[in-house]
């Protein structure tokens, strides 16, 4: 009886532990970024970083000056751009993480094709305390991706216990794509 006992509080503790496993997070889970929620032609106050993300625009071919001489390039999908002020609250930042994320939950990472552009925001701007950017974030998404998403923006590329903005951009908002799209024009714009 004593035996049939212990077994039984064995396979108890067994199944407990088991419970327990399936339902702990995962580390990377609870070491992910601190999400601070936002909505778009709003100021986020991300951590040491204050961003406020415009409304996007689609196409199928994006043009832009750089270098001196004016650059155009395609995309086998489309070209995703959405205007951005952003500033360092206390101290010199750069926004170096920057994702959209779909709603179906895939993720892409600003476009590095664009970053010779003047009007392009890259990792390697810097902002500085009080003094407000205005750029444009461009994305390359494939032609068949869902509307509507999630624009992720933090100071670190890879964030883990840090503020990371969070701003949702619902389905219905995104316009239907132009063939092509004046990157400086759109940022003389906003």
């Amino acid at each position: 009886m004593r035996s049939l006992a212990g077994l039984v509080f064995l396979v108890l503790m067994f199944a407990a532990l088991a419970a327990m496993r399936a339902t702990t997070p995962s580390y990377v889970r609870i070491t992910g970024p601190i999400g601070i929620e936002g909505a778009p032609a709003a100021a986020v106050h991300a951590g040491n970083l204050v961003v406020e993300a415009g409304s996007p625009r689609l196409a199928g071919t994006l043009r832009f000056r750089a270098n001196g001489k004016v650059e155009t390039r395609d995309s086998g999908g489309l070209w995703l751009v959405i205007p951005l002020r952003s500033q360092a609250e206390r101290m010199t930042a750069r926004v170096q993480g920057a994702i959209w994320e779909t709603s179906d939950g895939r993720q892409y990472t600003a476009s590095s094709r664009v970053t010779g552009a003047d009007v392009v925001m890259s990792p390697v701007k810097t902002l500085q305390p009080g003094l407000q950017r205005r750029d444009l974030l461009v994305f390359e998404l494939p032609s068949g991706a869902p509307p509507g998403g999630t624009l992720l923006l933090s100071e670190d590329r890879y964030p883990r216990l840090t503020a990371q903005a969070r701003i949702p951009y619902p389905a219905s908002p995104l316009p239907r794509p132009v063939p092509t799209l004046d990157l400086d024009e759109m940022h003389g714009q906003f």
